[in-house]
């Protein structure tokens, strides 16, 4: 497990192994040195005085201060880590301690006196924490393959991962693509004693709209100032992610505000124009001063590095490949840590997608309007057309899906296109594979306003499952830590409660985030067409990666273990040649059977 891992920490590992009562336990690390980067950070670590254990991954932010309270309350710390402060703070607060932590973070302590293991997962799931369990173990780590390495659990494909996977191009927490391996929710504790497994919630995003009155600019500025501000704390180099949009040009002036210097800023960019945004992170760069650093890519480039890319898929997902690179540039220049903008859309209401998810609300709410035995009928005549077009595909979904619409505007392939990819005894209803949490956040929304109620879905399903994850395993696979300060959980609680009216006003590119910002963010980043990092894959399939990938579709490797129908490998390549399919289907399908291949994965 350790040796898989070794990617993610690569300064110093270890090793414990600790026998209490009736229960032996065996706790390891892979270390990734960023505070107090002595010998003293070594993990696991103990604290001599209870006798509990830790393995920990990430950052907490405020260990300083924590420290200074635990030190007034009678409590004495060996080191300058944070990694202590988390094992002082569960011996003064036990479980609660979660709630005094700000940071990201996924840790297990093993609790001597209870016998008792207990793991935590950050508000957000900024780092993630994968599990599996039988009547008598448990094992966990940072990554699916760490779990796979101990060669206890089968490599059997989990069905309804691979539904979530083909509807949303990543697999839906708690889901992992592997058979009974799951995913800690964010903001939750696993408690695990003798065999017996609980897991209950120690936050959860607060409700919305109940601040009266217009938003207090001044104080938001102080609450963005206060989360960029925290995260800078580290005892090595660090810099910032910069593509010229508002996010990160965002970040990167709080950064200057804060006192960063040197500071240092990346970016990805391309000879395609459509996608290239270096007019953009040059002009942020100038304006607020900093060191700037272009990587140049090209589809030779990608395709060179296009084996390690997809080895670096923990989970696989339609999306990822622009962070490996821009990780991999930063990585190189020397950096242990980026701050990254990821967030901004989520929390300030910010891009297109989100515009999509208020409209297939308003449509979904007509569409319900409908007798139920029309909209049947008009959903199974749209499944006669599983490859038909986006409108097709759109309707089709709001009309015959049981969830919230929004749910709607984020499907890669709907229902009947994920029947015609599969094996026929393969296919689930949407009820047998949707995750049961969908349902939760979809009932604890109800009392939102549509804004809010979208940015709470985007925030723990889009965000969570895909960004994140994303951008854990493709930084982590070049030893480089990515902070996101928009996901601050104090910042996301304070503009979660704000009217989602303050949110989005015609006209104007998230007007919280730029009216609290004021000059900071050069007009022109502001006022200009929006647009996502993604790599122009859809050029490159048709160019340099296109015989690998048309030979994995149209004569395709199958056997007993593939989940997919070669008739619909082949159909799926011909409609994204005669462009009636886009990229992004191919893209994640060929992801998937790659990751299963690698994996040996089977159903």
């Amino acid at each position: 497990m350790l040796r898989i891992q070794q990617h993610r920490g690569p300064d110093d590992s270890g090793l414990a192994t600790l026998t209490c009562g009736a229960t032996s336990a065996v706790f390891g690390h892979r270390r990734l040195s960023i505070i107090d980067l002595s010998a003293g950070g070594h993990q696991p670590m103990t604290d001599p005085l209870t006798g509990n254990w830790i393995t920990f991954n990430g950052e907490i932010y405020n260990y300083r201060e924590l420290r200074d309270e635990l030190i007034a309350s009678g409590h004495e710390f060996r080191t300058s880590t944070d990694t202590e402060v988390i094992l002082k703070s569960y011996a003064e607060w036990g479980v609660n301690c979660a709630s005094h932590l700000r940071g990201i973070f996924a840790f297990a302590i093993w609790d001597r006196n209870r016998d008792e293991l207990v793991a935590f997962r950050d508000h957000l799931g900024v780092k993630p924490f994968y599990y599996w369990r039988d009547a008598i173990r448990i094992v966990f780590a940072s990554e699916v393959r760490a779990i796979l390495a101990t060669d206890l659990v089968p490599r059997a494909a989990e069905i309804r991962a691979i539904q979530s996977y083909l509807a949303y191009g990543s697999v839906q927490d708690p889901y992992s693509i592997v058979q009974n391996v799951f995913s800690l929710e964010p903001g939750h504790v696993l408690r695990w004693q003798r065999g017996e497994t609980s897991i209950s919630p120690y936050w959860k995003l607060p409700g919305s709209g109940d601040v009266a009155g217009p938003p207090d600019l001044a104080e938001l500025r102080c609450q963005l100032l206060d989360a960029v501000h925290s995260q800078l704390v580290a005892d090595v180099p660090l810099g910032a992610f910069l593509s010229g949009g508002i996010d990160s040009t965002a970040i990167v002036a709080l950064m200057k505000r804060s006192g960063a210097e040197p500071l240092q800023t990346f970016s990805v960019v391309f000879d395609e124009a459509r996608y290239d945004e270096r007019k953009y992170s040059k002009l942020a760069s100038s304006q607020i001063g900093t060191t700037h650093t272009e990587l140049l890519l090209t589809g030779s480039d990608v395709r060179a590095s296009m084996p390690q890319a997809l080895a670096s898929f923990d989970q696989p997902s339609v999306d990822g490949l622009n962070t490996y690179f821009v990780s991999r540039a930063t990585k190189e220049a020397g950096l242990t840590v980026a701050l990254s903008g990821l967030g901004g859309d989520e929390v300030f209401a910010g891009y297109d997608g989100f515009h999509k998810a208020l409209l297939a609300e308003r449509w979904g709410l007509r569409a319900n309007r409908m007798p139920f035995a029309i909209r049947r009928a008009a959903s199974f005549a749209l499944r006669a057309m599983p490859f038909g077009g986006e409108k097709i595909r759109k309707a089709d979904e709001l009309l015959g899906s049981s969830l919230h619409p929004y749910f709607s505007s984020r499907r890669l392939f709907n229902s009947s296109q994920c029947a015609s990819l599969l094996a026929g005894d393969l296919v689930q209803t949407e009820a047998g594979w949707q995750p049961g949490r969908f349902r939760r956040i979809e009932t604890e929304t109800l009392s939102y306003d549509p804004i809010n109620r979208a940015s709470a879905f985007e925030l723990q399903t889009y965000m969570l499952s895909t960004l994140l994850r994303d951008t854990d395993q493709m930084s982590m696979a070049h030893a480089l830590e990515v902070r996101v300060p928009f996901l601050d959980h104090r910042l996301v609680e304070y503009v979660a409660r704000m009217p989602g009216r303050t949110k989005v006003i015609a006209g104007q590119q998230k007007p919280l985030l730029t009216l609290a910002l004021g000059n900071d963010i050069p007009g022109q980043c502001i006022h200009r067409p929006k647009q996502g990092f993604e790599l122009p894959i859809s050029i490159w399939l048709q160019t340099g990666m296109r015989e690998e990938c048309e030979a994995s579709f149209m004569t395709p490797r199958q056997g007993a273990a593939s989940p997919f129908s070669a008739l619909a490998l082949q159909r799926l390549w011909m409609g994204f040649q005669r462009k009636k399919i886009g990229w992004s289907r191919v893209w994640a399908v060929f992801v998937l059977r790659d990751w299963m291949r690698r994996h040996q994965i089977a159903v």
